[in-house]
């Protein structure tokens, strides 16, 4: 029996951390009001909603490039409300998940190429990019996190030991 590699156990281990975050989130935003969720804010995406699309389309962009495929980004006005959120970001879990459970190490330290919207080009490890998607969710995740304190809906504590050990 083969040996499932260690490497995937710890990314699939950060990326349950990494949903477990995004769901709260997406949690506490359900008490928001429309008009709270798409309000101007001081943080650099403005709104707690376009702050979780941009959050979600850079996932699919990464996982994206991990398989080589080509990319188009999600934009705000594709999503009605909160709802319409989870249920892409769900679908777009399974894509993840599915990815990450089949990668193996020796593909995770391969390099791949890809061209962003501008059309510049970039090589960059696999590893390199999901740990990209990893703490760049994280880096939007503490701002929903103000935001939605700022609007009363504080999530609480977010940190990893919190979702590890309770």
């Amino acid at each position: 029996m083969k040996k499932r590699p260690m490497l995937r156990d710890h990314l699939l281990n950060l990326y349950d951390f990494n949903c477990w975050g995004r769901d709260l989130m997406l949690t506490k935003s359900e008490a928001l009001t429309p008009e709270q969720f798409d309000q101007d804010t001081r943080f650099p995406i403005h709104t707690i909603k376009e702050t979780m699309v941009h959050s979600m389309s850079a996932e699919r962009a990464y996982r994206n490039r991990c398989m080589g495929d080509a990319y188009k980004a999600v934009e705000k006005d594709e999503f009605a409300d909160v709802k319409a959120i989870q249920e892409f970001w769900t679908e777009e879990e399974k894509q993840m998940r599915k990815y990450l459970s089949l990668v193996e190490d020796e593909e995770l330290s391969s390099h791949v190429k890809y061209k962003v919207a501008d059309g510049r080009e970039f090589e960059r490890v696999r590893l390199d990019l999901l740990f990209q998607l990893l703490f760049h969710s994280m880096q939007h995740r503490a701002e929903i996190a103000q935001m939605l304190t700022e609007f009363g809906q504080s999530p609480g504590n977010i940190d990893y030991t919190v979702y590890k050990y309770g």
